[in-house]
């Protein structure tokens, strides 16, 4: 039997934003209760591991999948279905350096250093296919590249900022190129603005709804070398390589204002947000995790020493999968850092009511992957439906 989506759900794309709120927010209210937020130590686990060929330096996991970029070594594909026992489903050689990945359905997209942009086909993953490369002009480094909406957006070290129509993906087409004053690093993109962690530019925020013409919006310069960022909800979370986890309200992007830092043990180079909790890739000393409930008060809730360098970190159901550099990837189980974890707890207030509603909404009318709540890098009805199964549900 076809999907079809409901008639509440079918309200979220045809009425106004106004209606639709007060519509949502009348069916689910009974649902709305209490969540408490991770205060306290708490001791993630390992799971399982697999030591990789070269050295894993990107990791993006979907739904029981993970794509790993290993440097040298290209793609490998792991089904970790068992985190316990993953398995190597299939690979692909890239001909440079795979630092990053994106995957969007059964498409991948990889930052693979003088190589630029390498496309590939992973519907199959015993057997992934290439669909394209373009050849980005710079060196597509780590943490280098985002797929929205049909657009690639790639961090290319010393020439910035590339815009990649990749609709198509077997003729990719450059739409436009910001040149960031440093070295771009890494990039995330939120509605018609990008995010790019640029070195020892820190943080810049540059206008993408012209791609031809993207315009800088703003900056801010963290100290030490930006690596990694992402935004949630109008905050943007910087990995500042030796200065560790800021945090900058970004709501203006005009006049980003610092809310908060953490100074981790090592060396932050890229890191992921669920919630309120930030889990940071922080090179020897592993997997950080800290509580951002607080942006101006961010406290550490556990580490885990992965026995490698920890480069990247993505989180799905609370299990982290960290490329660990030489050590390959290490799955850790970090459940027991939220005591109890409610994911429709958007807001990260510990209720659910009309402001979650609300920052769905938005989020998902801006391909934010904090409403891609299926994971898997498109936002449909399978989001919504997910979303409010989970809001009725309410917080444990």
């Amino acid at each position: 039997m076809p999907y079809r989506p409901s008639s509440t759900i079918c309200r979220f794309f045809h009425a106004s934003a106004t209606t639709t709120f007060i519509l949502t927010f009348s069916m689910l209210s009974s649902a709305t209760s209490q969540a408490s937020a991770g205060d306290g130590a708490c001791q993630p686990t390992l799971l399982g591991s697999f030591n990789t060929p070269n050295v894993a330096s990107g990791v993006t996991a979907v739904g029981s999948t993970a794509y790993v970029t290993d440097e040298a070594f290209g793609l490998l594909i792991f089904d970790v279905s068992d985190p316990a026992t993953p398995v190597l489903l299939g690979s692909y050689n890239t001909p440079g350096q795979a630092f990053d990945i994106a995957v969007v359905g059964d498409t991948a997209f990889v930052a693979d250093g003088f190589s630029g942009l390498q496309i590939i086909d992973v519907s199959n993953p015993a057997v992934p296919t290439l669909l394209s490369s373009y050849d980005t002009p710079g060196f597509a480094q780590a943490f280098g590249v985002t797929v929205i909406g049909g657009t690639a957006y790639v961090a290319d070290a010393g020439s910035g900022l590339q815009i990649v129509d990749v609709s198509d993906p077997a003729t990719p087409i450059l739409l436009g190129t910001y040149n960031t004053p440093d070295f771009a690093n890494g990039v995330t993109v939120v509605g018609d603005t990008a995010y790019v962690a640029d070195g020892t530019s820190g943080l810049q925020i540059i206008d993408v709804s012209d791609p031809a013409m993207p315009t800088l919006l703003g900056s801010y310069d963290t100290p030490s070398w930006a690596f990694g960022v992402t935004v949630v909800d109008g905050t943007a979370y910087v990995a500042n390589g030796g200065s560790g986890l800021h945090i900058i309200d970004v709501s203006n992007p005009a006049t980003p204002v610092l809310l908060g830092t953490y100074n981790t043990p090592s060396f932050a180079y890229d890191l992921t947000v669920v919630g309120s909790t930030a889990y940071v890739a922080d090179g020897p000393s592993g997997l950080q995790i800290i509580d951002v409930s607080d942006p101006a008060m961010p406290t550490l809730l556990a580490s885990y020493n992965t026995p490698g360098h920890a480069w990247d970190v993505s989180v799905v159901n609370d299990t982290a999968y960290v490329a660990d550099a030489t050590s390959g990837l290490q799955i850790i189980d970090a459940s027991d850092c939220l005591d109890e974890p409610c994911p429709a707890d958007l807001t990260g207030d510990g209720v659910l009511n009309f402001f979650d509603i609300s920052a769905f909404l938005q989020a998902f009318a801006n391909n934010d992957p904090l409403a891609d709540f299926t994971n898997d890098g498109i936002w449909n009805f399978f989001d919504i439906s997910a979303f409010l199964q989970l809001f009725a549900a309410g917080c444990p």
